[in-house]
């Protein structure tokens, strides 16, 4: 797990759909890892004791206990900021043991058809894949250009350009006819892989494309024998329940020092969010975040 000491956190406050103000809190920051998480040894930092010379800290990726969302405690004001589903994937073995611990075999049939018609269509010599690996440090851009052309507006940001610099990316395009169609972006980090991001082009979905191209960047590293997970991190998504096969239920949490000012503040802000009627104000809270963090939005 990570620690980060003085991080400023713009708590934004939501009200019917807009934000209206934001309040900075510096905080110390605990980002876990999911091997931290599977082997038990995040489940103190809750009780951890409070930094001295900032407002508090926000834990991240914690598992969630069943806290309540705003508590008063002896020396701290405990607040769930946001809960998540925190989906993996563990490597069972082959990836064959995987497809058939995960998918049933009629789904693992559409899948070999799926690709199998994929080739036949826009294959290499209609025998493969058309598939390009980006993984050394000067392939950053020409991923992010192919990548940028399946999802408009896709940018990578500092963590994979980051993981590019060092040898740690592990990017995969899917080509028809020449042109990029699915593309995904994987980070290695030990023996664990995080999911970054990945993506099809819309004229593309009745091809599979981001299904085919998801099982061949699975199909590769089973082979590839160096990693045990892979994480796709806290946050729901079709890709990430579709491959996951274990998940866990996880939350980020904000601890302030006890004082009338905190308490006030962190009852104000749980009340506007039980108040809201969509989504608007977890989503201000998860940018916030994920800025916070430097990860990709």
């Amino acid at each position: 797990m990570s620690h980060t000491p003085g991080r400023r956190l713009s708590l934004p406050f939501v009200f019917r759909g807009q934000r209206r103000f934001s309040v900075p809190l510096d905080l110390a920051v605990c980002q876990t890892t999911l091997t931290d998480v599977l082997a038990g040894n995040a489940r103190e930092l809750a009780v951890r004791p409070l930094p001295a010379g900032l407002d508090g800290h926000l834990l991240c990726g914690v598992i969630d206990q069943g806290w309540r969302t705003h508590s008063v405690l002896d020396d701290r004001v405990m607040y769930v900021v946001k809960r998540d589903v925190w989906h993996y994937l563990a490597w069972p073995g082959a990836y064959e043991a995987y497809l058939e611990g995960r998918f049933s075999a009629k789904t693992r049939e559409s899948f070999a058809r799926d690709e199998a018609r994929f080739v036949e269509a826009f294959g290499v010599d209609g025998a493969r894949l058309d598939l390009q690996a980006y993984c050394a440090p000067g392939e950053i851009e020409t991923f992010a250009r192919y990548a940028a052309i399946v999802s408009p507006g896709y940018a990578p940001g500092s963590a994979v350009r980051d993981a590019a610099v060092e040898g740690r990316l592990h990017g995969l395009v899917l080509f028809a006819a020449g042109a990029p169609v699915a593309f995904v972006c994987l980070e290695a980090v030990g023996e664990t892989l995080q999911y970054m991001a990945g993506g099809e082009r819309d004229d593309f979905r009745q091809w599979s494309a981001g299904t085919i191209v998801h099982l061949a960047a699975l199909r590769q590293l089973f082979a590839d024998g160096r990693f045990r997970f892979l994480d796709f991190r806290p946050g729901e998504s079709e890709v990430k329940r579709q491959f996951a096969n274990g998940s866990l239920r996880s939350a980020a949490v904000l601890q302030l020092k006890r004082n009338p000012f905190y308490r006030l503040l962190l009852g104000l802000h749980a009340l506007l969010q039980r108040q809201s009627d969509d989504n608007t104000a977890t989503q201000a809270v998860s940018e916030e975040i994920q800025t916070l963090l430097g990860e990709r939005a």
